[in-house]
């Protein structure tokens, strides 16, 4: 299996892994009608991002974000990607943080949460520190099986599904657009990740824009497979409306009576990648831009996924937990938007200038 495909399957796990939490629950407050206008719109935003992020790495085929931002100097690249560093940090810790309580709450409702914490730290850390090809491998068994798991799950719940929930299908407005949370929706975007690959071992656009279409294919089943069950005024009122939706259907036939149980494996596998990639992209980064010679990636790592422990442990409740993900997500999206706009800049420049010698 090529190496590319195995980037699309992350590519997609990452998104997909944002997905289950946050993007039907933030759809249901943008809009009552045509929800299907928020997502085509988010991704409609993140293909032009994408497209812009793509031509500027272009510019650079053997050198990965990294090296092209220490291209413009070792305290030019400090400045915009340490932020960065400490950004994944926390938004990894908060990742951590709410899919412990999710899984708790599925399949270990008296065992303390410190505990389920625990192993997914340990677990996510150590796939981080084995480095970039065991995620690349590990990643297509995870996104074979979750996969499955979500058709089934989707599949044996379209007896309770009520077409008429979705109506009117048409939105109302574009007033979502200016919406702050619209925003918060790019903010749990993950297509920086491409950049930390050269791009002549990367995706090409065209691969990426399958990629990008089967993640915006996943958001848009997200979003409307509670509501076709219970409708927009029921969902809206849900912390976490796929969990919801899946727990809504009798499947005493089968081996497990709860769907929930697969909705709980999935998650599973959907942080144990998510965390795993965020830990390694932070460890890629400080191994650069400190540059010792004792330095290694993986004490990077271990350093910053202790601190990304304690930070998710010392979050209180679920209510801290949701605002400090907003919060984490709004400031991602500043970086989503400048470190592409800034490497296409770069590129430019840099054209502009080698052609200018090339004339002289």
């Amino acid at each position: 299996m090529t190496q590319r495909l195995q980037i699309g399957f992350v590519f997609i796990i990452l998104h997909m892994g944002f997905g289950y939490f946050m993007y039907p629950r933030l759809t249901y407050s943008l809009t009552n009608t045509g929800h299907w206008g928020v997502v085509l719109s988010y991704g409609l935003l993140q293909l032009i991002l994408i497209t812009i992020y793509k031509k500027g790495l272009n510019y650079f085929p053997k050198e990965d974000m990294i090296d092209i931002f220490l291209k413009m100097g070792r305290w030019v690249a400090f400045i915009f990607l340490f932020p960065y560093v400490i950004n994944l940090t926390a938004l990894a810790a908060m990742d951590l943080r709410a899919h412990t309580e999710t899984i708790t709450s599925i399949f270990l409702i008296r065992t303390p949460y410190l505990a389920v914490l625990i192993l997914l730290f340990f677990i996510s850390t150590y796939t981080a520190i084995k480095g970039l090809g065991t995620i690349l491998r590990t990643s297509v068994i995870f996104f074979i099986t979750i996969n499955l798991l979500v058709i089934f799950v989707i599949a044996s719940s379209t007896v309770n599904f009520d077409f008429h929930n979705a109506l009117p299908a048409w939105p109302s407005s574009l007033d979502f657009l200016w919406n702050v949370k619209f925003f918060y929706l790019m903010g749990f975007s993950v297509i920086l990740f491409i950049g930390f690959i050269p791009s002549e071992k990367n995706l090409k656009l065209g691969q990426l824009f399958a990629a990008w279409a089967y993640v915006l294919l996943f958001f848009l089943t997200g979003v409307y497979f509670p509501l076709f069950i219970f409708g927009q005024e029921t969902v809206a009122t849900f912390l976490f409306p796929i969990k919801e939706a899946a727990d809504s259907v009798d499947i005493g036939w089968f081996v497990f009576n709860r769907q929930t149980i697969f909705f709980g494996i999935s998650i599973i596998g959907f942080n144990l990648i998510l965390t795993a990639v965020q830990f390694w992209m932070v460890g890629k980064i400080m191994q650069k831009l400190v540059n010792w010679k004792r330095s290694k990636a993986s004490y990077w790592i271990g350093a910053f996924s202790l601190l990304a422990f304690i930070f998710a442990a010392c979050v209180p409740n679920r209510i801290w937990i949701e605002k400090f993900i907003y919060l984490i997500g709004c400031t991602n999206v500043y970086f989503i938007v400048i470190l592409p706009l800034t490497i296409l800049l770069y590129s430019v420049l840099v054209e502009k200038r080698t052609t200018g010698y090339e004339k002289k």
